[in-house]
Formats: C-alpha cells, sequence, structure tokens
C-alpha cells in the first residue's frame, strides 16, 4: 500500500531538502572549477586538469590545457605540480594574450571584478593608471581622488592633513596618543607628574642640596610614562637649563612617546641650541612616527615654523613627504603692521619691498619683514609726528622657503627650484615609474 506523499504535505521538509541538493551541488561545482599548473623547471607553465596516471605515469604526466588539447610532459622536467581554481589560470591565460593597452587593461579588470578577483583586477587598474596617469575611472576604482592638480588616496590625504590611522579610522596625532593609553598608563603618568614637579621646585630653589638631588632624579628618568611630566614642567619652563636638560632626558626614554615633545621643541624653542639638540635626538632614533608632526608645521600660519619643519623633515622624513614639501616650496602669511594712517593699502611691491603711497618703512624694518623675522607683526612710529594717527593694516606676503627646497633636494638628489608645477611633474614619473619628465608645454 502506497501513501500519498507531496510537497504540500511536508512543505519544511521539501524545502530542506531544495537546500541541501543546491548546497551539495555547488559544493561539487566548486570543487569541480578548479585546475592544475605544471611549473617547468626550465621556467615554463601548462595549465589545465592533470589526468590520472596510466601506463608510464611515473615517467610522464599528462595534462588537458584549457584550449582542451592533450600534453605530455617528462617528470623530469616538472619542478613542481599545484592545483588553483579555475578562474585563476583564465586571468593568468588572459593577461599574457592581452595587448598592453588601457582598453585592453580596463576590459580584463571588468572580467576579473564579474568573476570576484579582487588584487588581479587591482593589478590591471595599476597597469591602467601606469598607461594614462590621469585615466579617470581607473584611479576612482583605486581610491584616487584629484585634489590640487595631483591624484591622492584617503591614507595621503589625511597624512597631509595631520591624521593618521588608528584602528579603522583616522584621528589626529594628539588623539591617537590619548587613545594608546589606558587607565594604568594615565595613573601612572599622574604619579610621575607629581614626582616631577617636585623635583623641579628643587631645582628652582636657592638649596644647593635639593638642587642637586632634583637634578639627579630627572637624569635617572626613563620610563614612558614620565614623558607627559617631563614635557608639561619643563617644555615651556623660561630657563634654558632646563629645557636643555628636558632634551638630554628625553633622549635616553624609549618608545615613540618622546617624539611629540622633542618635536616640539625642535619646531617652537625660541633658542636654537635648543631646537638643534631636539632635532638630533630625533635624528638619533626612529623617528618615523615624528613626521606628520612636522608634514603638520609646514601649514603653519608663522613661516619661521614653515623654515624650521622644512629643516626636520630633511633630518627625518624620507620620500614620502616629497607631495607635502613641494606644496610648500611657497607659502603665503600675513602680518598685521601697524602704520600711520595716511594711506589705504599697504602690500609688497614686485620686487619684493613694502610700501604704499606716502609711507616708508625704515629699511631694517623692511628687510625684517621680508626675512620672516616679525611673524607677530611690528608698529612703525613716523619720525618727528609723534601725534599721527595710526592704523593696522594686513599685509600679505608669499616666501620661497629655502629650508623646504634644501630638504626636497635633499630627499630626491634633483633640483628644479622654486618651480612647484616642474616638481610635481617630476614626482607623477617617479610614481609612474617612467623615469621620464614630462614634456612641459
Amino acid at each position: 500500500m502506497k501513501l500519498p506523499c507531496s510537497a504540500s504535505m511536508f512543505p519544511g521538509v521539501f524545502r530542506l531538502a531544495v537546500v541541501l541538493c543546491l548546497t551539495l551541488g555547488l559544493s561539487h561545482s566548486a570543487q569541480e572549477v578548479r585546475a592544475d599548473l605544471i611549473k617547468l623547471k626550465q621556467g615554463g607553465e601548462i595549465r589545465g586538469k592533470l589526468l590520472k596516471e596510466s601506463a608510464g605515469g611515473e615517467t610522464t604526466r599528462t595534462i588537458e590545457t584549457l584550449s582542451g588539447g592533450r600534453i605530455s610532459v617528462d617528470a623530469q622536467q616538472i619542478e613542481f605540480v599545484t592545483n588553483r581554481p579555475l578562474v585563476i589560470e583564465e586571468y593568468e591565460s588572459r593577461a599574457h594574450q592581452i595587448e598592453n593597452t588601457v582598453e585592453a587593461h580596463l576590459e580584463l579588470s571588468e572580467w576579473c571584478r564579474e568573476n570576484f578577483l579582487t588584487t588581479p583586477r587591482l593589478q590591471e587598474l595599476e597597469k591602467v593608471i601606469e598607461l594614462d596617469p590621469d585615466h579617470e575611472q581607473a584611479r576612482a576604482a583605486l581610491g584616487y581622488t584629484l585634489r590640487d592638480g595631483e591624484w591622492m588616496t584617503r591614507d595621503q590625504i589625511m597624512r597631509k592633513n595631520g591624521y593618521v590611522k588608528y584602528k579603522g579610522r583616522y584621528v589626529s596625532s594628539a588623539e591617537l596618543e590619548l587613545l594608546e593609553k589606558n587607565q594604568a598608563d594615565l595613573e601612572a603618568e599622574r604619579a610621575w607628574s607629581k614626582k616631577i614637579n617636585l623635583w623641579v621646585t628643587w631645582l628652582t630653589s636657592q638649596n644647593p642640596q635639593y638642587q642637586s638631588e632634583g637634578l639627579q632624579n630627572i637624569q635617572n628618568i626613563n620610563d614612558p610614562n614620565a614623558v607627559a611630566g617631563l614635557a608639561r614642567n619643563l617644555g615651556k619652563h623660561e630657563n634654558l637649563s632646563l629645557r636643555s636638560l628636558l632634551v638630554t632626558t628625553l633622549q635616553q626614554i624609549p618608545g615613540h612617546l618622546p617624539l611629540r615633545p622633542l618635536a616640539e621643541l625642535a619646531l617652537t624653542d625660541p633658542h636654537q641650541a635648543i631646537r638643534d639638540a631636539a632635532l638630533q635626538a630625533l635624528s638619533a632614533r626612529d623617528a618615523s612616527q615624528a613626521i606628520v608632526f612636522f608634514i603638520e608645521a609646514l601649514k603653519h600660519k608663522s613661516n619661521l615654523i614653515v623654515q624650521r619643519a622644512g629643516a626636520g623633515l630633511a633630518a627625518i622624513g624620507d620620500r614620502e613627504v616629497v607631495p607635502e614639501l613641494i606644496d610648500a616650496l611657497t607659502t603665503s602669511h600675513t602680518y598685521r603692521v601697524r602704520v600711520p594712517d595716511a594711506t589705504s593699502t599697504y602690500s609688497f611691491n614686485s620686487n619684493g619691498s613694502f610700501g604704499g603711497s606716502g609711507v616708508v618703512l625704515p629699511p631694517e624694518i623692511e628687510a625684517g619683514l621680508l626675512a620672516g623675522r616679525y611673524p607677530n607683526g611690528v608698529i612703525v612710529l613716523p619720525s618727528q609726528q609723534p601725534k599721527v594717527r595710526m592704523r593696522t593694516v594686513s599685509v600679505k606676503h608669499v616666501h620661497q622657503n629655502s629650508a623646504v627646497l634644501d630638504a626636497l633636494q635633499k630627499l630626491t638628489e634633483q633640483n628644479f627650484g622654486y618651480n612647484q608645477r616642474l616638481w610635481r611633474l617630476w614626482w607623477s614619473s617617479v610614481e609612474n615609474q617612467t623615469g621620464i619628465i614630462p614634456a612641459i608645454p
């Protein structure tokens, strides 16, 4: 006796059976869609499906190629045999056959996308931009955007703006330091800060014994958790000797935490001996994580800081900073100047001198402005007119930054002067590995 049976009677069982059949079918299909590769000792490769060994199989191997033919190979000529997905073999066969043109590589990259071959697709797109550096479709697919005439990845853009990647997101360098500190680190920092604050008080006291003990205690510090307290208590201290002590102490502390305070000293300390010592301390260690501080300083409102940033990158930078240095070859800075209220506008003339109708600056003041020695502005008092009304004007000046140019020359062994366009053309040729400087119209 047969019982009636239909899908409607057991819908759940029927669906499960369908799913199992599809799953088993796909698994079987996935196992079948693979191919073998024979690597020959002489360097060639044969792709296809290795056939089961027959008589004489120990001395020869037979493979059915992707085109359907059969080839027997002496086993002594085989270096190794491997098994890979068929789609990889098909890609490599296509890649060997296509012409080296933009259109061919684009077509193959699209084929890779349709077949879920991510890495080969990116390789084909890279070949496209080697042939056509300004190919918008390929650049966009590779994650580039055009910024100020230069193709840049998101990482490059964020780095240029002073951000670094931390666990998949971009943060400022200051935020990165906070994120990397756990509660134990914060407690250790607080403990060190209390000690260092006390020792600095001893150093500045009139008691020789306290001075000696405070100095010895600070000189013995080598714990990275003490860096924040050292920088806070000594970094801006008016005593030159204490700032010098900060440099020597930071120099002996391992890790990356001393990098920020050393970079700040190299960039902003008013005394050149301190700046030089801090930069030398950075140069003597792995300072790659300090590069971002100097890149940020290339955009500083003070031209003095920009020049120091250029000198710093010459000391610790690498070729990765070339685009940022090119951008900073010339920078515009605004100065606030107090002048007699006798004319409406003041600016730098075409010859670089400062002037306006009716007012002449003293030569030493004019030279100081051009040299960037007055980052906070200057007050000009007119001779023989002590009661004349004064006003403040904004003056913009474009500086050619010699320290930045020196850094570019050192890192690239090239010299295109302050011609930013020529520098960018050369850098583009280097990135595209052509080794040829594009013609300038």
